[in-house]
């Protein structure tokens, strides 16, 4: 025959299990609803700034073209910050339904740092280059479109480089090399923009 004693701590224990895969269910959905894009794009909108019309270059894979968009943002003062939100709109566009260069889900830049006026590293995530569709084409609309959308916002920029999760990539998705720095002049060139 069982204890009493043990018979105590074995429902204690199994209460205290099921108490815990209760918990652990309740934080996986929790983290579910964080990493969902609606909710990551909801999360940075909040700027302490004023309003001001800036240029966004989107990707148009259909047509191989880069389209100027202006649009009305609140950009901080601090210029890193001010490009990283720039991207970070760029991006957000292009995780929209309908996009013409779709990204995917939880594609962002995490950080634009600022070497000088005229240097900038991007430090893309890694969901950025997982979901990037394969092809010289959609990469180089991809990087030149970021690279037109942070010379929009620091025009003294003559050169960016990118890193993937804060360390040098050989390539974006296997074509498109980001182990040098990129010419924003020769970016500006060879860029095909829409008229």
């Amino acid at each position: 025959m069982i204890s009493r004693k043990l018979q105590v701590f074995t429902v204690l224990l199994v209460l205290v299990i099921l108490a815990m895969a209760g918990y652990f269910v309740h934080l996986k959905r929790k983290a579910e609803a964080i990493a969902s894009p609606q909710l990551q794009q909801a999360l940075v909108a909040p700027v302490n700034g004023p309003a001001e019309t800036t240029l966004l270059f989107l990707p148009n894979d259909e047509d191989g073209t880069l389209r100027a968009t202006s649009v009305t943002l609140a950009l901080p003062s601090d210029s890193g910050e001010r490009a990283r939100l720039a991207l970070h709109t760029l991006i957000a566009r292009g995780m929209e339904k309908d996009s013409p260069h779709p990204y995917g889900a939880g594609a962002d830049v995490h950080d634009v740092f600022l070497m000088d006026p005229n240097s900038a590293v991007v430090n893309l995530n890694q969901s950025l280059v997982a979901g990037q569709h394969p092809g010289i084409q959609n990469e180089q609309l991809t990087l030149y479109s970021m690279v037109l959308t942070l010379k929009a916002q620091l025009p003294q920029l003559a050169r960016v480089r990118f890193l993937v999760e804060g360390k040098s990539a050989e390539t974006l998705a296997g074509h498109v090399a980001l182990s040098d720095w990129m010419d924003v002049a020769q970016v500006q060139q060879s860029a095909p923009i829409a008229h």
